[in-house]
C-alpha cells in the first residue's frame, strides 16, 4: 500500500509540475518538411550535432509558422542525423535525435506554454538532457515569434 501511495503521489506531483514528457510523433515524417539544413566540421558543435537536420511541423505548427501565432496541439519535430560524403556527395546517417515540441498551454504552463523533449537516436527512449527547463531558456528568446527557432522556408 505504501509503494502504491508513493507512486500515485510522484505521479500527481509530476503532472502539477508540468513533467509530464511530449509523447514520441510517431509518422512525423509524413507531416509538412518545414526546411533543412547542415552542421559542417567547422562548427563549434560537429561533434554531437554534426550532420544534416530536418524539421517538420503537424498541420496546426504549419499555420503557426504562416503566422507566428502557434495554436494548440502544434508539434514541430527536429530530427538531426549523422551523414556520410562519398564523391562529394552528402548522405543521411544513422539518426542522432529527435528534439520535439508541443503546444499545450495547460499542461506546459511553466515553459512559455511548450513543451520539450529529446529522444534517443531511432528509438522511443527519452534522453535524461537536455531537460525542457534548459530547452526553454533558449526558446524563451524568442517570444516575438512563439518561442520557435526555425522558420518556414516557402
Amino acid at each position: 500500500m505504501k509503494r502504491a501511495t508513493l507512486v500515485l503521489v510522484v505521479l500527481i506531483a509530476g503532472s502539477a509540475n508540468g513533467a509530464d514528457p511530449v509523447p514520441y510523433p510517431d509518422n512525423f515524417r509524413s507531416w509538412s518538411h518545414v526546411k533543412s539544413g547542415v552542421i559542417g566540421p567547422q562548427h563549434k558543435n560537429f561533434a554531437s550535432l554534426g550532420g544534416l537536420h530536418h524539421v517538420y511541423a503537424n498541420k496546426e505548427a504549419l499555420a503557426g509558422y504562416r503566422t507566428r501565432q502557434f495554436p494548440e496541439q502544434s508539434v514541430i519535430v527536429f530530427e538531426w542525423l549523422e551523414w556520410s560524403e562519398k564523391d562529394g556527395a552528402f548522405l543521411e546517417g544513422p539518426r542522432r535525435q529527435v528534439d520535439v515540441m508541443m503546444k499545450d498551454s495547460q499542461r506546459f504552463a511553466s515553459t512559455g506554454g511548450w513543451g520539450f523533449q529529446r529522444f534517443v537516436k531511432d528509438t522511443k527512449e527519452l534522453a535524461s538532457a537536455p531537460t525542457p527547463q534548459v530547452c526553454f531558456a533558449c526558446h524563451n528568446q524568442l517570444k516575438e515569434d512563439g518561442l520557435v527557432l526555425s522558420k518556414y522556408r516557402e
